[in-house]
């Protein structure tokens, strides 16, 4: 599967796992991830994306990741995030006119495979399942044949970026794109926030 293609699928997704979280959360950022919630639980990805990040669409383009996540549902690929609950929030970070927040959080992910869709295959899920490994450790990813679906406990971090007095904006953390991380924070934020524990 296309590391790129993954990656932005698992962002949308895992994004929304912070959005019904029960640590105390600036109420502006939690009005955000309330919507953003709202907006992929109905699959309306124009609006969801509304809400990420705008320096991420300089990469790739905002339609591009609707067409992605349009073209995982199509090919049989669907995901449920459950027990969602924020862990914690970082002091905020201020650099030029942005202000940057790291949320960290947890929840249980449900990916479902379409019996006889795309993804319905032995290779695929191999494959499917060493990406989930990679991202969430061996022991966080069970593979419910029974069910098609991959149960998984995800830790993961997002960022929260406000520009001036605008609104709050979303973008995933994940380390397994590197450049991308690089591309979206300068390196006092990489240092201060992304890659802190």
């Amino acid at each position: 599967m296309n590391s790129i293609k993954f990656f932005f699928m698992l962002s949308a997704v895992l994004i929304s796992s912070a959005l019904k979280g029960q640590a105390t959360i600036n109420p502006a950022i939690q009005t955000t991830l309330n919507t953003f919630i709202d907006y992929s639980n109905q699959q309306d990805w124009d609006k969801a994306f509304d809400l990420l990040y705008p320096k991420l669409f300089t990469k790739v383009p905002k339609q591009d990741l609707v067409d992605v996540m349009l073209g995982m549902e199509a090919d049989g690929m669907s995901l449920k995030m459950t027990n969602l609950r924020i862990v914690s929030t970082s002091v905020p970070m201020i650099e030029g006119n942005e202000t940057f927040v790291k949320v960290k959080y947890v929840a249980d992910m449900d990916v479902n495979i379409k019996p006889g869709g795309m993804y319905d295959y032995p290779k695929s899920i191999t494959s499917i399942t060493q990406q989930f490994q990679s991202t969430y450790g061996a022991d966080n990813v069970k593979w419910n044949a029974q069910f098609m679906r991959f149960e998984i406990i995800a830790n993961k971090s997002m960022m929260a970026i406000q520009t001036g007095t605008g609104a709050w904006k979303l973008v995933e953390i994940n380390m397994d794109q590197p450049e991308l991380m690089e591309y979206l924070f300068s390196p006092a934020i990489m240092d201060g926030l992304v890659r802190a524990e």
